[in-house]
């Protein structure tokens, strides 16, 4: 037996905001969170159904943009196993908010079973990206920065010899660091506040506890996105992987 890839899952951290002045940014793993979806191509409608035919009282909130570049959102409700369909267009989807928790997996996908897109298991209740709204400063530069975990969900067995990868980061304006413990709770005044004494770039880095990711701990690893006055819109992704193996 050994830890395989679906063992390794990046969650969100407990605060990370929608704004420049949200407070005590980052902080502990949030496991409701997840980091991990499909962009929309090309834009378009979406739509949602459940695998359990019981979750028909939750809402689900979806927030992105239009082709616009304007910030919309759309709530529906969940009615089981029966497709239930959004009106918007979405250009890109930044957020998703269900009220409650599921019995079954949610699953937002293009219109007319295009495409699977985003998935809420049990126990998800937000899906989003990092750096929501973020803008190019007037002048200058601005860098933002905000948490994700990368947790191994393994119940018994250590991820030896772990290093986080940056797989691909197509606009190059994104780098990453690394917290010096596992599960930590360290936060930031806000999103603008960059993490004392941590080093940001795109190289591979070890994760704490001499490379040991034991079985249920995260790694809190800290993204950072660079942006100049001269910069234009972009819908654009970032991948980080935890590897490592299993003795």
């Amino acid at each position: 037996m050994s830890i395989v890839s679906n063992d390794l899952k990046f969650y969100g951290s407990a605060v990370m905001p929608d704004d420049d002045v949200t407070a005590n940014v980052g902080g502990v793993i949030s496991t409701v969170k997840k980091v991990v979806f499909t962009d929309i191509t090309p834009e378009g409608l979406v739509e949602m159904l459940s695998s359990e035919a019981g979750d028909t009282t939750q809402t689900v909130t979806i927030y992105g943009r239009n082709t616009a570049g304007e910030i919309i959102s759309e709530t529906k409700t969940l009615n089981g196993l029966t497709v239930v369909d959004f009106t918007s267009s979405w250009e890109r989807i930044l957020k998703v908010i269900m009220s409650a928790t599921a019995t079954g997996t949610i699953t937002i996908r293009k219109d007319g079973a295009g495409g699977n897109l985003i998935t809420l298991e049990p126990g998800i209740t937000q899906v989003r990206r990092p750096f929501y709204n973020a803008n190019a400063p007037v002048a200058g530069t601005k860098d933002y920065f905000e948490k994700i975990f990368c947790k191994n969900t393994h119940a018994t067995l250590t991820l030896v010899n772990a290093v986080i990868i940056e797989n691909a980061d197509p606009s190059g304006k994104i780098t990453f660091g690394l917290e010096d413990t596992l599960d930590d709770s360290h936060t930031v005044a806000n999103r603008l506040t960059a993490p004392a004494a941590m080093t940001f770039d795109s190289a591979t880095k070890n994760v704490a506890n001499s490379q040991n990711l034991t079985a249920g701990s995260a790694q809190g690893t800290w993204l950072k996105l660079s942006l100049a006055s001269t910069d234009i819109p972009a819908n654009t992704t970032y991948t980080v992987e935890c590897q490592g193996g299993t003795t």
